[in-house]
């Protein structure tokens, strides 16, 4: 039977979930769903991979109301299957074949609420005891240095030793170490996330509907306050990491808060102040040399 890139692909998948790795399985589901759909047809075959027809499928979602990043990692799943095939002598080397479409990250697209913002969402009063869980869920996220969700799930007082938060993240396995003060306690123990076993596709798939009705919980939430921005998990993460920088936290500081393994990937996170802010740090700069 002739291999299809569609078949190579479920191979690929099949085995990241035999190695646990059900994230990188999920993308790469979610990548080859959006191009099968764009071609109209369940079957994908080497020879639909080419320049022009990855510029349509990128048209495509851009018009289907995509955001870049999300088109970003799309073509970055099939780029890297498409790699593995190369190597595994089923494709044939194209150079530059995803050059033209868009594989980079969006820096314009604000992830970080501002002060504001932040605070309606975190302290507006709220009657419903769902939207009440959301908001205290979101809180203890950005209480706890943008803390992400899969690892808010597994937390709790038995994580706190002499008055430190201890963890790992779950991404990059970076030990991360936070001083909390006895409210901070508290909340957590209000907290009610369900420990998933993410080493099992049961519990990833668990997970992921966990994190989707969160999310859900928090659209709710800033229609209810009145904050028409759209808002997920990790606004709380990069709103941390932009307050933290404008309150002069130096980046070193935040990467590690954030358990970056990287600090590049802080850079990101850190990416497109407005022009307020750049003018400001331009008017503060040139007014230590007297510059009018």
């Amino acid at each position: 039977m002739k291999v299809t890139f569609s078949l190579f692909i479920q191979t690929c998948i099949n085995k990241l979930k035999s190695s646990g790795s059900f994230s990188t399985a999920h993308l790469y589901s979610y990548a080859v769903r959006s191009f099968s759909e764009f071609l109209n047809r369940d079957v994908i075959r080497f020879c639909d991979i080419k320049p022009e027809v990855l510029k349509l499928c990128e048209k495509h979602l851009i018009r289907t109301s995509h955001s870049f990043n999300t088109i970003s990692t799309y073509m970055r799943m099939l780029r890297a299957i498409y790699n593995k095939a190369v190597m595994a002598g089923l494709a044939k080397f194209v150079f530059n074949l995803f050059h033209g479409v868009f594989t980079g990250v969006d820096r314009n697209h604000k992830k970080a609420l501002d002060e504001s913002k932040l605070r309606e969402i975190l302290t507006g009063k709220v009657s419903s005891p769902i939207l009440k869980k959301v908001q205290l869920a979101a809180g203890v996220m950005y209480k706890l240095c943008g803390m992400p969700f899969v690892d808010l799930q597994h937390i709790n007082l038995n994580s706190v030793v002499d008055g430190v938060l201890k963890y790992n993240r779950h991404k990059t396995g970076v030990s991360v170490n936070i001083p909390v003060n006895k409210d901070i306690c508290k909340l957590i123990t209000q907290l009610c996330v369900p420990n998933f076993d993410l080493s099992t596709e049961s519990g990833y798939k668990h997970y992921q509907s966990s994190l989707r009705k969160f999310n859900a919980g928090l659209k709710r939430l800033a229609k209810t306050l009145g904050v028409s921005i759209h808002i997920s998990s990790y606004t709380f993460r990069h709103s941390w990491a932009t307050n933290a920088l404008r309150h002069h936290v130096p980046v070193e500081v935040i990467s590690s808060a954030l358990g970056h393994a990287d600090i590049r990937t802080t850079q990101i996170y850190l990416k497109g102040f407005d022009a307020r802010e750049i003018g400001k740090a331009n008017r503060k700069v040139c007014k230590c040399l007297n510059i009018k």
